[in-house]
């Protein structure tokens, strides 16, 4: 297996998004299981761009779709999934394994994403924390975080007086 690795072919449980299909010349290849594949590479590209502030916006992202398989009884995503789906190359087309010291390189299978969209994507996760959005940034405060101090730069605050 550490070998067919090498050679650039996912070899461990099917991702979400993805399933084995037998291709001739190939063996068993990673497709695309739609409408799976279409939703997280909107979740991750909306995480990249900024849509998705933070990993639980991208979860209730995710959770509001129907079509989306839920990991728990009350329709809700683990964390770990989550994490899981924007750390993993292989939305990219890239396969990498630490632990068989196959390092990160090119794949065979059809990415749902660019390999610019991943790098974008781990350089976030490794930034600083986002506090989550507020729910009310769009009824009362519509300038919220969009007007900052002329003197200091900071952004300015609202509250209800």
């Amino acid at each position: 297996m550490r070998a067919r690795m090498m050679n650039g072919y996912w070899v461990f449980a099917t991702p979400m998004g993805y399933r084995y299909e037998r291709v001739s010349g190939h063996g068993k290849l990673l497709v695309r299981d739609e409408p799976k594949a279409s939703i997280i590479a909107e979740a991750l590209e909306g995480y990249a761009a900024g849509r998705f502030e933070t990993k639980a916006e991208v979860r209730r992202f995710l959770e509001n779709q129907p079509q989306f398989p839920k990991d728990l009884p009350n329709g809700q995503i683990r964390d770990q999934r989550i994490a899981d789906i924007l750390t993993r190359a292989v939305y990219a087309g890239y396969v990498e394994s630490p632990n068989w010291d196959v390092p990160l390189r090119q794949g065979h299978h059809e990415p749902l994403i660019s390999f610019q969209t991943y790098q974008k994507i781990q350089e976030r996760l490794k930034g600083n924390a986002k506090a989550p959005a507020k729910a009310n940034i769009r009824d009362d405060f519509p300038l919220r975080g969009f007007v900052t101090c002329g003197d200091c730069g900071h952004l300015l605050t609202s509250c209800w007086s």
